[in-house]
């Protein structure tokens, strides 16, 4: 297994971007400071939606996932965000 080294350098040219997906293609909501052609790799997260949780079956897996369908989902959905953050 090969491991990247992470250098100041690297790491400046990291940032987040907001992107939709449409038709098969990931598409930046905004302009990015890139050339014609220029390869990048792409890490993409998902944005926590509420909509995609079944309240009925996280209530019966284990305590851990009850006490967070009980917390409501607005609490759960601000703590995956804060996660996402971190």
């Amino acid at each position: 297994m090969m491991h990247a080294r992470c250098t100041g350098a690297t790491l400046a040219w990291m940032r987040p971007v907001e992107a939709c997906y449409e038709n098969g293609v990931l598409k930046p909501v905004g302009t990015l400071d890139l050339s014609p052609g220029e390869r990048v790799r792409v890490l993409v997260l998902r944005r926590s939606d509420p909509a995609r949780w079944d309240l009925n079956r996280l209530a019966s897996e284990p305590e851990e996932d009850r006490a967070l369908a009980e917390a409501g989902v607005a609490e759960w959905a601000e703590a995956l965000a804060a996660e996402d953050l971190r």
